[in-house]
C-alpha cells in the first residue's frame, strides 16, 4: 500500500459544554497508511461559518484539526495514541469551540452530562509530566508550546544573521585582498613606467652623441676610416633638414621603445591595458613626427618644381 493512502476511517460527534449548553461537534479520524509511525489525521465534518474557522487556531480551511499533540507524533508516536489525542482535541475545543452557525443544542436536563473523554494515563504523556488534569495546566502547556515555537522561530533567524555576516565577512576579506593586490599591480607599473622612462632617457643621449660636434670632426679627419655606425656621419646641412632629421629620429625612436614595451609585456611585465596604452600613445606621437616630416618634404619637393 503507498505511503499516506487512507488505511481507516473512524467517524463520531464529540460533546462540549459551553455556556451551560450542549453543543455536539461532529468529527472523523482518518488512519493513513503507516500508522502509527505516521500521525492520524482529524476533520470537522460538520458545517462552520467560514469566520469561525478562520479565528479558530485548532481548525484549518480545509476542516483539518491540529494541536501540538498530534504535531510531535512523529517523535513521540511509540507513546502516542488516539485516545490521548482525542483528549487533547477536547481541551483544545475547551478553549477555542467551533461551533457552527446551525449547530445541534441539547437543552440543560437534570440528567447528568455526558462524561468527557478519558483523560490520557501518565504513561502516554509525552512531555515533562504531560498535560495536567486542570484546563488551566492545558492552557499553560499550549502557551509554552507556542513560546517554545517563538523561541525555535528566533534562532533560526540569529542562524541566518550569523551566517550573514560569515558570508559578509568573507566578502570583505576578499575586497581586502584584492585592494592590495591591486597596490601590488599598480606598484609594479610604476616601476615598469620608470623604467621606459630610463630608456627613453638612453635612446634621447645616443641621439645627442649622433650629433655631437666631436663625431663629426672625427668623421671629418678620416674619409677612409670605416664607421660601424652611418647615422652618427650624417649632419643637417640646413635648419629644414635638421627638422626632417629630428622627426625621423623621434619616429624610431618610438619605434624603438614600442619593441621594447612589446617585450615587456611579452615577458608579463606589464598588462595589456598599459601595454595598449602605451603604444598607443607612442604610435600617435610617431604618426605626428612622420606627418610633419612627409609635409616639409612634401614643400621642399614643390619649390624644386
Amino acid at each position: 500500500m503507498k505511503s499516506g493512502s487512507r488505511l481507516a476511517f473512524l467517524r463520531g460527534a464529540m460533546i462540549l459544554n459551553v455556556d451551560d449548553e450542549q453543543h455536539e461537534i461532529p468529527l472523523h479520524f482518518v488512519l493513513v497508511s503507516g500508522f502509527p509511525g505516521i500521525a492520524p489525521k482529524a476533520f470537522l465534518s460538520g458545517e462552520v461559518d467560514e469566520d469561525i474557522i478562520k479565528n479558530n487556531p485548532y481548525v484549518l480551511k480545509n476542516m483539518e484539526i491540529l494541536n501540538q499533540y498530534m504535531n510531535n507524533w512523529k517523535g513521540f508516536h511509540v507513546s502516542y495514541n488516539l485516545n490521548t489525542m482525542y483528549y487533547y482535541i477536547y481541551q483544545s475545543f475547551l478553549l477555542q469551540p467551533p461551533i457552527s452557525s446551525n449547530p445541534i443544542i441539547y437543552p440543560k436536563e437534570p440528567e447528568p452530562a455526558p462524561a468527557p473523554p478519558p483523560k490520557p494515563n501518565s504513561n502516554d504523556r509525552p512531555f515533562n509530566g504531560g498535560i495536567g488534569d486542570e484546563d488551566k495546566d492545558f492552557k499553560k502547556a499550549l502557551i509554552m508550546s507556542k513560546v517554545q515555537d517563538k523561541i525555535t522561530t528566533m534562532n533560526k533567524i540569529v542562524g541566518k544573521l550569523a551566517n550573514a555576516s560569515t558570508v559578509l565577512n568573507q566578502h570583505a576579506d576578499e575586497i581586502t585582498a584584492l585592494t592590495d593586490r591591486e597596490r601590488t599591480r599598480k606598484a609594479i607599473l610604476e616601476s615598469e613606467m620608470e623604467y621606459i622612462k630610463t630608456c627613453s632617457s638612453q635612446l634621447e643621449e645616443k641621439l645627442e652623441t649622433i650629433y655631437s660636434d666631436k663625431l663629426w670632426e672625427d668623421t671629418a679627419n678620416s674619409n677612409e676610416k670605416m664607421v660601424a655606425n652611418i647615422d652618427a656621419l650624417v649632419m643637417p646641412e640646413d635648419d629644414v633638414s635638421g627638422y626632417i632629421l629630428d622627426y625621423l629620429s623621434d619616429e624610431k625612436a618610438c619605434e624603438e621603445t614600442m619593441e621594447i614595451i612589446k617585450e615587456r609585456f611579452r615577458k608579463k611585465k606589464i598588462s595589456l591595458d598599459d601595454y595598449l596604452e602605451s603604444v598607443r600613445s607612442l604610435a600617435n606621437q610617431q604618426y605626428m613626427s612622420m606627418a610633419k616630416r612627409r609635409k616639409i618634404i612634401s614643400v621642399l619637393s614643390a619649390n624644386k618644381r
